[in-house]
Parts: structure tokens; C-alpha cells; sequence
């Protein structure tokens, strides 16, 4: 059999289909172990951040103490998970909703900390507790207790304290910040709370 040109035009396209289908099917079983990959790598993602967020700081409202003319809030941080986490801040607002004014507007669409609801109060003070009494403390005497292994006291002093008024306390922690809002009593019968969130730092 002789070998034309012909011929080898044929040999050549075949060997060339041959090999565009065996790409193409390499390509298909490599798309598809891809998209397996990548539903895994998501699987995976979801539960890490579900096991994430349920070890994450719980925060609770216990009450007010009153240490001379001072009224400080207690709240119990908690930890969830089997290595200690830093408390980094405390942050305490006040419920003070805005006029929906043109001011308040524009005001909202150029800072991003502005909150319709909420206003930060100013003076606040606060520190953990510990073992410590009740009063004020300063960071060269309460520091140690910032590590939270189990649960933390945190004490906030809170000027121009209300019992009728709703507050939003925020903490931020070395895993994730959490935030809780109520009133307090005086009485010490303190209410559930009415709003409760967590996020990833």
C-alpha cells in the first residue's frame, strides 16, 4: 500500500480528532472533579464558620450596682470555646432615635458610623472585674483580667443612668464582637434582652 498525500491528510485529521476528544474528555472529568472540589471547599467553609460563630463570646446583662454616686452596669462575658480570648473594648450607647431630617440624611450617607437609632454616651468608663470590688479601675490594676479562660465580670460606669432608658453594649474580643441591648434595673430584676448579634473581627 503505497502512502499518498491524501493518506496522510487522513491519518493526520483522525490523529487530530482523536486527540481533540481525548481533550475534550479530559477537560469534561477535570470540570467536573473542579466542581466537586469547589462544593467541598464550600461545605467546608460553612461549617467552619457554624462551629465558628457557635464558640464565639455569649454576653449577658446582670444588673446595676451603685458605688457611691456612680451606677455601673454588670455584664457576665462568657467564653464558648476551650482557648482564652482577649477582651479588646467596650463600647456604650444609648436607645436616641434621629429626626429623619435632611441633615440626618446626608449625615448617613457620608459617615458610616452614623446609627439612626442609637448615640454613643459620652464619659462612660469600664474595666473588668475580677476579683476585684466595684469601683473604678485603671488598667495598671485590672488588666489581668482582660483574658477571659471561662467567664468575666465587665463593669461599666454609666453617666446619667436611667432605668427607663434601652442600652446597647458592645463588646469587641480577640474572636469576634458581640452586642446586647436592654434596660437595666435598679432592682436587680433585669429583663431578657431585647437584641443580640455577633460578628467576625
Amino acid at each position: 500500500m503505497s502512502i499518498t498525500v491524501d493518506n496522510i491528510e487522513i491519518y493526520l485529521s483522525t490523529f487530530a480528532l482523536l486527540v481533540s476528544i481525548l481533550a475534550y474528555a479530559n477537560h469534561r472529568k477535570t470540570r467536573k472533579l473542579a466542581e466537586k472540589t469547589y462544593q467541598i471547599a464550600l461545605s467546608t467553609k460553612h461549617v467552619t464558620e457554624i462551629e465558628a460563630l457557635k464558640s464565639m463570646p455569649q454576653l449577658d446583662l446582670l444588673g446595676i450596682v451603685s458605688v457611691g454616686e456612680l451606677n455601673r452596669a454588670k455584664l457576665l462575658i462568657s467564653n464558648m470555646r476551650s482557648t482564652p480570648f482577649r477582651i479588646n473594648s467596650v463600647c456604650l450607647e444609648k436607645y436616641s432615635p434621629k429626626a429623619r431630617s435632611l441633615k440626618n440624611i446626608f449625615k448617613s450617607k457620608l459617615d458610616e458610623d452614623f446609627d439612626w437609632y442609637y448615640e454613643k454616651v459620652d464619659g462612660y468608663r469600664w474595666n473588668p472585674m475580677g476579683n476585684l470590688d466595684y469601683k473604678e479601675k485603671y488598667q495598671s490594676e485590672a488588666a489581668e483580667f482582660l483574658t477571659v479562660k471561662e467567664q468575666e465580670r465587665i463593669l461599666i460606669t454609666i453617666p446619667d443612668y436611667s432605668e427607663y432608658k434601652t442600652y446597647r453594649f458592645s463588646v469587641k474580643t480577640s474572636h469576634g464582637n458581640v452586642d446586647i441591648t436592654g434596660s437595666i434595673s435598679k432592682n436587680g430584676k433585669v429583663h431578657f434582652c431585647n437584641d443580640f448579634r455577633q460578628s467576625f473581627n
